[in-house]
């Protein structure tokens, strides 16, 4: 199939059947290259970026409701006629109306056309409503997530955020710094600039960096920088004996592991197999070893670990992920306002779960990869009324437009 109808069948995988968007693409492209994968990727992530804008652009046309896969057809053509200016109007509905002809007997294909040719011949529709209502749709946030940030963040900061997560996110790595350092690469590979938030953060403007020889050889690995800030948060010191809860795939565990210059313990927990798996992976390829990965559940974690038996703890938590969605945009497309409402209790869970093997004196970081007071300040401040051995020496909140990166919020606990 050509590159629009394999750009079609991903996108009714990821947002019709919720395929993880980065697994459905790496699965699959095996047999696309060169400008036609470039196409495909463009297709499926921008229609994801833009979902709820190239959606009002066009529902108003229609009295019934489409197939589920007929409106994915119908937004990521828009899609194509609004933002890929370098592509022909006449080859985006040719190319729909063929895919559309393939689909219930061509039922839809004379609709698809009319739609797609009504919306080329009438001026665009204009956004109306209130200021966060335009922000949604522009921006293609729901509502109650503009909203719920206005309230947390303020309207300024709600709205960097979701300006930020229409952005083409940069390509960021970490040097292991067990093999070489930052100059070292920027010398070798002119393609590598120096990150602006992390000491061991790179920038990387060329095409894959999972298919650099740097990376193969151990060298980098990806990683944003906001998420690198979280191991200099932990301050590890080498020979400590430390415990990575929910730790796979292992990239905090292995900058960690740098930190302690490969000398020490880190106990690297994740409760699925396969996942931890993917620690071992990560571990070979970087040549570290101090690492030691296995099952287990962290909710569990006082059946399996002694009492005050750690230096220091990590708990990168689960949570609602509202921090990368300029990286994952699946997440953007799927999002519903009572995810959280198990990912709280959960955390909570994990907080007493493992503080209690925190040393006198140790330090526990708890982060995530979200912007969500709920699951980040009020977390903190719930855990500290009930345990007064312990208190806040800092946390801090990255938004993703401060520094290009993704959004993180990281807390510094210490038992008294």
């Amino acid at each position: 199939m050509n590159a629009r109808e394999k750009a079609f069948d991903l996108l009714c995988e990821i947002i019709l059947k919720k395929k993880y968007s980065n697994l459905a693409l790496r699965h699959g492209m095996n047999d696309y290259s060169g400008l036609d994968r470039s196409l495909i990727v463009s297709i499926v992530y921008g229609t994801m970026q833009n979902y709820l804008y190239v959606r009002y652009l066009w529902e108003h046309f229609v009295s019934k409701k489409l197939p589920d896969d007929m409106a994915v057809l119908m937004d990521m053509s828009i899609y194509q006629l609004v933002f890929l200016d370098k592509l022909p109007d006449y080859a985006v509905v040719s190319e729909a109306v063929d895919i559309a002809s393939k689909k219930y007997n061509g039922r839809y294909k004379r609709l698809i056309n009319a739609l797609l040719r009504r919306f080329l011949r009438e001026e665009r529709r204009s956004v109306d409503g209130s200021s966060l209502e335009k922000l949604s749709i522009m921006t293609s946030h729901p509502l109650w997530l503009v909203k719920m940030w206005e309230h947390q963040y303020g309207l300024e900061i709600a709205r960097k955020i979701c300006e930020n997560d229409q952005k083409v996110p940069l390509q960021a790595c970490r040097v292991n710094t067990l093999i070489t350092d930052r100059k070292t690469l920027m010398k070798d590979n002119g393609h590598f600039t120096s990150g602006r938030l992390s000491p061991d953060g790179l920038i990387y403007d060329g095409e894959a960096l999972a298919q650099t020889k740097e990376y193969e050889e151990g060298k980098i690995t990806i990683q944003d920088e906001a998420s690198q800030c979280v191991a200099y948060y932990l301050n590890p010191k080498p020979h400590e004996r430390i415990l990575d809860v929910c730790a796979a795939p292992g990239t905090k565990s292995t900058h960690i592991a740098q930190l302690m210059h490969d000398e020490g313990e880190i106990i690297a927990c994740d409760i699925h197999k396969h996942r931890v798996e993917l620690i071992e992976n990560s571990l070979k390829r970087l040549h570290i070893s101090c690492v030691h990965p296995m099952v287990s559940d962290g909710t569990k974690a006082q059946e399996v670990f002694e009492h005050e038996s750690f230096d220091r703890i990590l708990l990168d938590a689960p949570c609602s992920g509202y921090g990368v969605l300029k990286r994952k945009n699946d997440i953007k497309v799927h999002m519903q306002s009572s995810d959280m409402d198990e990912i709280i209790p959960l955390q909570q869970t994990l907080l007493e779960s493992v503080s209690p093997l925190l040393k006198k004196g140790g330090r526990l970081v708890y982060s995530t990869c979200t912007l969500n007071k709920k699951e980040n300040e009020k977390q903190i401040e719930s855990f500290l009324k009930k345990h007064d051995d312990f208190s806040c020496e800092k946390m801090q909140t990255i938004f993703p437009y401060e520094y290009e990166s993704d959004g993180f919020f990281m807390a510094a606990l210490v038992k008294k």
